[in-house]
């Protein structure tokens, strides 16, 4: 697919809601950082966070770009699935590492494969974490490649955004968040007509 043209449309889409997006995602990054930074018990709170606000960011930008309701509030409804999401947190982080460590490349791949498994969650909260792994694996399979060129066609505008006394990133944040969540519903599209 033409992924400039995705990043286009996610930035139309996310025009009228840059203010929120940033403001969502600004929370998201405070409170998954700070934490870690005050002693080993916030590394343990960071980590019990991650999943959930990753999850909320998930149902934020879904309704943005289905032209649904946008409350800061979404940020939270990772909680509610809190079993299915921790596991599945811990399940990533735990593969992607090990990936990581045996070459490097074997944990892109994992990183890759997993990567749609929380707007797997958002779209079906009651499912379990084996099945939003597996429907994740399933979603990108033979597009992993894609999935990479468009994550790193973001690193210059993050790079740019450092550059920007950091405040920038917070800009690129969500359009990135916004394209990931436009993939996400060409993925299932892809997937649909395939079966």
């Amino acid at each position: 697919m033409d992924l400039l043209q995705l990043m286009q449309k996610a930035r139309t889409l996310l025009a009228p809601h840059w203010v929120l997006s940033i403001g969502v995602c600004l929370v998201y990054g405070l409170a998954v950082a700070v934490p870690a930074e005050l002693n080993s018990y916030g590394e343990m709170l960071s980590f019990l966070l991650a999943g959930p606000l990753q999850l909320g960011l998930c149902f934020f930008f879904l309704n943005l770009v289905r032209g649904e309701e946008t409350r800061f509030e979404l940020l939270f409804e990772g909680f509610k699935p809190l079993l299915t999401v921790l596991l599945s947190y811990a399940i990533i982080a735990a593969l992607t590492i090990v990936g990581l460590i045996l070459l490097i490349v074997p944990g892109i791949i994992v990183a890759l494969g997993f990567s749609m498994t929380y707007y797997v969650i958002a779209d079906d909260p009651e499912i379990t974490f084996q099945v939003a792994l597996e429907q994740s694996w399933k979603l990108t399979d033979g597009y992993k490649m894609e999935l990479l060129v468009l994550n790193l066609r973001f690193i210059p505008w993050y790079l740019l955004g450092l550059l920007c006394l950091i405040v920038g990133v917070f800009a690129v944040i969500p359009w990135h968040n916004t394209t990931l969540a436009l993939y996400y519903e060409h993925l299932k599209e892809q997937q649909h007509s395939s079966s």
